[in-house]
C-alpha cells in the first residue's frame, strides 16, 4: 500500500509477504554467504521496487543475478537497499557503495532505504550507474577512512540521496541510455 507520493521519493508499506519470503530466502547470492540482515533488507527493497514499477506500468522481469535484479527495457537494473532504524529518512542522508561494485554489470541503480520502526521502504531515486562512479557529488573513500563516524572496511563511494534522479524520472532515465 502506497504511503505518499511525493515529487522525489516513493514510499511504500512493508508488505507482510515480503518480510515472510525474505526471511524464507537463503542467505547466499551466487553461493556466496549474505548477512542474513542485508540479505532481508535487500529482498525487502527488490520488492518494493518491483511493486512501483508495476504501479507506474513498466514492464520488468526478475532476474536477481549477482550482476543485476532486473531487466527494464533491455537495461540491467540493480536495487541498492539500506536500512535505517533510527529517525526519519530524509534527502541528507547518504548511500555508499563499496568499490568492487564499479565493475557490476548493470545499467542502472535504483536505491531504496527501509525504516523498519515506520514498516516503510522509500525508494529515494535512481541514476545511471557510470553517473554514479563519475559525478563530482559523490566522495571517494579509501578503506580505514571515517565515513559516518567509523573507519570504512572497504574502498567505498559516497552520495545524498538528494542527487539521485526521482524514481518518477526512470523512464525518461531507460530511454536515454537505450
Amino acid at each position: 500500500m502506497c504511503r505518499g507520493l511525493p515529487l522525489k521519493q516513493v514510499i511504500l508499506e512493508i508488505d507482510p509477504l515480503w518480510r515472510e519470503i525474505a526471511e524464507d530466502s537463503p542467505n547466499t547470492l551466487n553461493s556466496r554467504s549474505v548477512n542474513n540482515n542485508s540479505s532481508v533488507t535487500g529482498i525487502i527493497g527488490e520488492l518494493a521496487v518491483s511493486q512501483a514499477l508495476a504501479s507506474l506500468g513498466i514492464e520488468h522481469s526478475v532476474d536477481n543475478t549477482y550482476e543485476y535484479d532486473f531487466l527494464v527495457e533491455g537495461i540491467k537494473v540493480d536495487v541498492k537497499t539500506t536500512n535505517f532504524i533510527f529517525g526519519k529518512i530524509k534527502q541528507d542522508h547518504h548511500v555508499m557503495l563499496t568499490d568492487y561494485l564499479r565493475n557490476q554489470q548493470c545499467e542502472v541503480y535504483i536505491f531504496a532505504a527501509i525504516n523498519y520502526p515506520e514498516n516503510a521502504v522509500y525508494i529515494m531515486g535512481c541514476c545511471a550507474k557510470f553517473w554514479f562512479w563519475k559525478t563530482e557529488v559523490a566522495k571517494d573513500y579509501k578503506k580505514g577512512e571515517a565515513v559516518f563516524r567509523q573507519g570504512i572496511k572497504e574502498d567505498a563511494r559516497v552520495m545524498k540521496f538528494k542527487h539521485l534522479t526521482s524514481f518518477y524520472k526512470l523512464p525518461l532515465l531507460l530511454e536515454a541510455l537505450k
